[in-house]
């Protein structure tokens, strides 16, 4: 059996989609004959600018071969990264024909992956399972209605159009968040064949030292790591809480992307010095500044879309035992409040609370029981041994 999974990031680059995509493979290749064939499809890495790692074009790994494609260098703005899509879009497309798979699997947030996993799987006349970590049509519609309401409702009409050749003609559909399948059954798309398998706590994250509990005149720090895009809205939330707490608290930014600038800039103006921005960095060095944070904070911009949504770095927060600060709404918000005993959830783009929220944090009342609790609950390695489970047990049926 030949397998394809479209998967425009994998490791060595730093997201949640390349984790997800890496530990769904390892999950599939330990279940699969050795004579079986897992072919990745991807990119080099080329997720954050700042943070450049080198990987070989083709590479075999017991039953698994990844192939990864050069595409364009973009900095996050839309233009560059569509140009970059299509350029691993088309090499994509003919590498799977040459291939031939027997099922096709693909993980994708920006929906042109699903689109991809879509038309191949027509061309080869084989069936396709979608992984889908995001509404597209929903998210890139309201980012463009800020500036147009009118361009806003075309290109969701336009989008939604295509999601719906995507998700009807798939044999299933995965959602990483509960808050999904509402919105898509609006659509008139069935959901009835949909499953739920989250993003997780990764093993890297789990068993590490926590921090004591600060002395009474020392600096706590604030940690965020991630992508600074549209979706987190940084800019509008960082430098009025780091502003109102003062020289007692220091905010540590770990990441990239492409509101950056933005952030810098408001820093700058307001002549704020207790927020420090870094580069992205790989996971072993950014396991040490989540030892040296006394406090985790997580942001999405106010918009509808990201109601929906369940951050990924929900999971890897909560594993470490320490304050989780989340200015969400909607979905994320209340599986924050019903699994995270040390989270405190404020609204987006509201600095009052989430100031209320910094100043009570407390590493305190957090016990390892309940710590220990949830990565039991949400270790990635069951849940993408599960979901591997799934997806083979849907070709079994196509096949049978």
């Amino acid at each position: 059996m030949k397998l394809v999974f479209f998967t425009f990031y994998y490791p060595p680059d730093l997201c949640a989609g390349s984790f997800r995509a890496v530990a769904l493979t390892e999950a599939l290749s330990g279940k699969l004959n050795l004579d079986d064939e897992i072919h990745i499809i991807t990119t080099h890495p080329n997720r954050y600018a700042t943070h450049k790692v080198e990987a070989q074009s083709d590479v075999v790994e017991g039953n698994v071969r990844i192939h990864r494609i050069h595409i364009p260098v973009h900095k996050s703005g839309m233009v560059s990264q569509a140009r970059s899509f299509l350029t691993f879009a088309w090499h994509a497309f003919f590498l799977c024909m040459k291939i031939r798979p027997d099922f096709i699997i693909g993980t994708t947030s920006r929906l042109m992956t699903g689109v991809l996993t879509w038309l191949s799987a027509t061309v080869v006349r084989s069936r396709y399972f979608i992984d889908l970590r995001d509404i597209f049509s929903e998210t890139i519609s309201d980012i463009f209605a800020l500036k147009s309401r009118l361009l806003g409702r075309v290109v969701k009409s336009v989008f939604s159009f295509i999601e719906k050749r995507v998700f009807t003609n798939a044999v299933c559909v995965n959602v990483v968040s509960l808050g999904f399948p509402e919105y898509f059954e609006s659509k008139g798309i069935s959901t009835s064949n949909w499953t739920f398998f989250p993003n997780g706590v990764d093993s890297e994250f789990i068993g590490l030292p926590g921090k004591k509990k600060p002395h009474q005149n020392e600096i706590r720090t604030i940690l965020y790591a991630g992508n600074i895009g549209n979706g987190q809205g940084l800019e509008i939330i960082v430098p009025a809480v780091a502003k109102k707490l003062g020289d007692q608290y220091k905010f540590l930014i770990v990441g990239d992307g492409g509101t950056k600038h933005l952030l810098e800039k408001r820093l700058e103006i307001e002549g704020i010095k207790n927020v420090e921005l870094l580069p992205p960095v790989g996971r072993n060095e950014l396991i040490k500044y989540y030892e040296l944070s006394d406090i985790l904070f997580l942001h999405l911009n106010d918009l509808p879309a990201f109601k929906r949504v369940l951050p990924s770095k929900i999971f890897e927060y909560t594993a470490l035992g320490k304050p989780v600060i989340a200015g969400l709404g909607g979905y994320s918000a209340q599986f924050v409040r019903d699994n995270v005993e040390y989270g405190c959830v404020f609204p987006p783009g509201d600095v009052d609370g989430c100031v209320l929220c910094i100043e009570k944090a407390s590493i305190e009342n957090i016990t390892q029981d309940v710590v220990d609790d949830f990565v039991a609950k949400y270790s990635r390695t069951h849940i993408m041994d599960a979901m591997s489970d799934h997806i083979l047990s849907v070709i079994d049926k196509g096949s049978s």
